[in-house]
């Protein structure tokens, strides 16, 4: 099993939980953080692809970047995060190149492809610890946040929905003995 598959996997099995209960129950409402319109630059939509396709690269299937993520990222920040977690995904974006300068010497940009990959390998663990160690009044790490918004960007976008997974126009009945094949993408619809 390769990682993509290990992370379609796992976003199908969490499901909605993956971008949490609160986002679903309170809806989009919440008032975005004047910061967070920086992250609308082309640059900033750039460097969130270019962290997205890190997690999720392009394989068989495209990539995190080619299906828009780092274009979705911004909306979902200014229209469904309180201010506690928009301010710690900033300041969490803004310290990703001091942590790449100082893990590898030089801005994650300019990093290979396995650099990269090591790099939010070793965030994912960081990030998986605070989660399971935080109070209720502290944010969320920023990179709980960032891979938890790369893979609903991902698994929503026409790219993710008609390519990484089996995408069914207009679905026919539920069938629970469908015969499974090894190897079967998870469907869309």
């Amino acid at each position: 099993m390769n990682r993509r598959e290990a992370l379609q996997r796992v976003a199908m099995l969490v499901g909605g939980s993956v971008i949490g209960a609160n986002l679903f129950l309170e809806g989009c409402t919440r008032p975005a953080s004047k910061d967070v319109a920086t992250l609308f630059e082309k640059e900033n939509t750039d460097f969130l692809g270019d962290l997205a396709e890190a997690i999720l690269p392009k394989t068989s299937t495209p990539g995190a970047k080619e299906a828009g993520v780092g274009e979705f990222i911004p909306v979902m920040i200014r229209d469904c995060y309180d201010e506690i977690d928009q301010k710690a995904f900033l300041e969490g974006l803004a310290g990703v190149d001091d942590r790449a300068k100082k893990a590898f010497g030089k801005k994650f940009q300019e990093l290979s492809k396995e650099e990269r990959l090591q790099f939010v390998n070793n965030y994912d663990k960081e990030a998986r610890e605070y989660q399971k160690n935080k109070k209720e009044e502290e944010p969320n790490n920023f990179f709980h946040l960032f891979k938890q918004l790369t893979l609903t960007g991902f698994f929503t976008s026409e790219v993710g929905m008609t390519q990484a997974l089996r995408f069914v126009k207009i679905p026919g009945k539920f069938d629970g003995a469908f015969p499974y094949k090894k190897g079967d993408k998870a469907f869309a619809s």
